[in-house]
């Protein structure tokens, strides 16, 4: 799995906003990123 630097910014930013929109290009891993942070 490649370490994300954004992930730490991800989480830092859910704990302040209630919703976040990850946007990309296709297969470039934003739902694999979601569901490492996220597993439930």
């Amino acid at each position: 799995m490649i370490t994300r630097t954004l992930a730490s910014r991800l989480l830092e930013l859910l704990t302040k906003f209630p919703i976040l929109s990850l946007t990309g290009p296709r297969q470039s891993g934003k739902t694999t990123l979601l569901r490492q942070l996220l597993p439930n």
